[in-house]
């Protein structure tokens, strides 16, 4: 183990690097791919909305995690893309501890990713007791490693290579109400050495998977399942989707919802298969991965006086406001802020009560792998798309990679908002559990972590 240090903002903050040194490519790249479906044997909660709180009742189309197994001779990788809500570090720890028992790949090597669909099975509206008594987590971690397992069974000489493609018109940013986004469709290709036929397609797009509501009670891959069933059914193969930095970024739909996951994932396969006609492939593939774990402080939580006289001050602003007829849009900008500061005041009178007390900390694996001339880098959690545009950016300029960021990864900690979010208020502000802080630091320790990785 290494130590590792870098100043945020003034401050020094000790990494704890998990590296597993890899040597360069040989000239055998083998690589498999498999897939299970995750519909629980058991009722189970469905995740991402709040007032949703029944058990699913049904499955529309079915949910999985396909697995990508990728083998230079030296290294090894493997990428778990789910269509999952998102998944607990303590659960994904199970799943790549597993996964390194059968296969001997560390689990430093495993990135388990979630689509963050809002239509699919979730323990995380369980009790602690609840969820003890559930078969589901052990389920899960079945399903989820044995695809990995399956994948690496399943290895056979290979070909990849990278292409970005660009979706633009699809999404919004909801958060600044513009069109910041990350228009990217990054496309991993994979195929059989000799046939060229598809072994996996590995593709990272960013929004949120919420055009079906809370009112929704059918299990669903949403747009990025109907994605995936394209692709794999005109390329072949297994196809994966990993979620972008999505934390402000929704998806533009209208109509039928079932019908618009339909439209959306269609649409998005269309640049995945465009942007896979681009892509020759090459036999001698570097490969390499590294991991960290950093401590991100909490979000700062005001006294009760404190959080009473912001949300006092808040509502006179926004009277005054509206007293003096002022424009809408100044209007709508003062109520965003109100959430953050209402939640402040419960939080604050839950704690002064004894009923909460939140950690003062938060632990966040970040980590990233390099697959030939594209660099993944994985976050646990809702990051803001700013992040990711200037991870891209300076990748580029640094180690001259290809960039793809994977959020709701390898655990989650939930929104990663911007310090302009935290002024501007909104939902995702006022819901954050880490310090506005915390995007800066995993920047930079994906930076950090790029930098360590082998030329």
């Amino acid at each position: 183990m290494r130590r590792s240090y870098v100043t945020v903002f003034g401050s020094l903050l000790i990494l704890s690097f998990v590296l597993v040194p890899p040597l360069q490519s040989a000239d055998d790249l083998q690589a498999g791919a498999g897939r299970r479906s995750i519909v629980p044997p058991t009722p189970t909660p469905m995740g991402g909305f709040n007032d949703r709180k029944a058990m699913f009742e049904g499955v529309h189309d079915e949910v999985f995690a396909r697995a990508l197994v990728l083998d230079n001779g030296d290294t090894q990788l493997v990428i778990i893309g789910s269509d999952l809500m998102a998944l607990d570090s303590g659960l994904t720890a199970k799943i790549r501890n597993r996964i390194e028992e059968k296969t001997k790949i560390p689990a430093a090597h495993v990135m388990v990713s979630c689509a963050h669909n809002h239509s699919a099975p979730s323990l995380y509206q369980l009790s602690e007791q609840e969820r003890a008594q559930s078969p589901v987590e052990q389920f899960f971690v079945e399903q989820f490693s044995g695809a990995a397992i399956d994948a690496w069974k399943a290895r056979q000489p290979a070909r990849l290579g990278f292409h970005a493609g660009e979706l633009l018109g699809m999404t919004r940013n909801r958060q600044q109400e513009n069109d910041l986004i990350d228009p990217q469709v990054g496309v991993v290709l994979v195929q059989k050495r000799d046939s060229r036929d598809t072994i996996a397609t590995l593709f990272n797009f960013t929004g949120h998977p919420v055009i079906l509501g809370s009112n929704n009670m059918l299990l669903s891959g949403e747009y990025p399942g109907a994605a995936c069933q394209a692709v794999e059914n005109l390329l072949g193969g297994i196809a994966l989707f990993t979620q972008g930095a999505a934390g402000d970024v929704t998806v533009h739909r209208s109509g039928d919802p079932f019908e618009e996951i339909e439209r959306v994932g269609r649409t998005v396969a269309a640049e995945v298969i465009k942007s896979a006609g681009f892509i020759k492939g090459n036999t001698s593939v570097s490969l390499s991965a590294a991991l960290t774990s950093v401590e991100l402080p909490a979000r700062p939580i005001p006294s009760v006086k404190e959080a009473q006289q912001q949300v006092d001050r808040l509502n006179a602003l926004i009277a005054g406001a509206e007293a003096r007829n002022l424009p809408a849009a100044a209007i709508r900008r003062l109520k965003k802020q109100l959430p953050i500061h209402s939640i402040n005041l419960m939080v604050a009178q839950k704690r002064a009560n004894g009923e909460a007390k939140p950690p003062e900390t938060q632990q966040a694996d970040v980590q990233v792998m390099q697959i030939g001339d594209v660099v993944l880098a994985s976050i646990p959690g809702e990051i803001f798309v700013e992040y990711a545009l200037e991870l891209r950016s300076r990748i580029a300029q640094d180690v001259d990679k290809s960039f793809c960021l994977v959020g709701y990864a390898n655990g989650y900690i939930g929104y990663i908002v911007t310090p302009r979010a935290q002024q501007t208020g909104g939902y995702e502000a006022s819901v954050a559990r880490v310090a506005p802080e915390a995007g800066r630091v995993l920047v930079e320790t994906a930076v950090q972590l790029v930098h360590s990785l082998p030329d």
